[in-house]
């Protein structure tokens, strides 16, 4: 095996598998823009509204010193390719289940896509770090973290993001259902992993134009 230090985390290869790796939630996305947006709309092909969001996730995640990509991989997993149709409701602007707790319980609304995906990157890095918010908080369960940097990495957030973070039909524990990366956290790295490998097309609008929106 060969191990390769890259953008934040280590990554082993073998023949046998891809990657063995631990990825950090805070540092600089890898994805591109045209990675994540041609990955989503090929999984959802009617999710042209919330491509239009992605650049907002690097924008972002940039700010807080938080990936991007992960963020957005991790709606992926909370909205089902933002199709939607469980407890969350698009209106709500809540693209990560922040709040959603089951039987019911929509969990928080935000006046705006940019105030919802601004609260989801703020609430990875009260999991990814310990340092302070560079932005007004717009998190409301930002103070409600009980250890700042208690999850560094993407891997952690079964179990702290999601309760219990696994399939407790398939497992009898946690830590059996990371063994299986088959957890909250490995599906959201699922996601990021598939984005890596779309490779890029000259028909992509590499110069199109990102929509500045005001801080809600």
């Amino acid at each position: 095996m060969k191990a390769f230090k890259y953008v934040g985390m280590v990554v082993i290869f073998s023949i046998h598998s891809i990657s063995e790796a631990k990825v950090s939630i805070m540092g600089k996305a890898v994805c591109t823009q045209e990675q994540m947006e041609r990955y989503l709309l090929s999984k959802n092909p009617r999710a042209s509204k919330y491509a239009s969001y992605i650049p907002i996730y690097l924008q972002e995640g940039e700010k807080e010193g938080v990936r991007g990509d992960i963020a957005f991989a991790q709606s992926l997993v909370e909205t089902g390719f933002f199709r939607f149709g469980g407890d969350v409701k698009p209106k709500q602007n809540n693209f990560s289940g922040l709040g959603a707790i089951g039987n019911g319980q929509p969990g928080h609304c935000f006046k705006t896509s940019l105030e919802g995906i601004r609260a989801q990157v703020q609430h990875l890095k009260a999991y990814g770090s310990k340092q302070p918010l560079r932005q007004l908080c717009v998190d409301p369960r930002f103070q409600k973290v009980l250890k700042r940097g208690c999850g560094l990495c993407v891997e952690d957030l079964g179990g702290l993001w999601a309760y219990p973070g696994y399939d407790t039909k398939k497992y009898k524990s946690l830590k059996l259902a990371k063994r299986a990366h088959d957890s909250y956290g490995y599906h959201i790295l699922n996601h990021w992993h598939a984005m890596q490998k779309i490779k890029s097309s000259k028909k992509f609008p590499f110069f199109r134009p990102i929509l500045r929106r005001k801080s809600p």
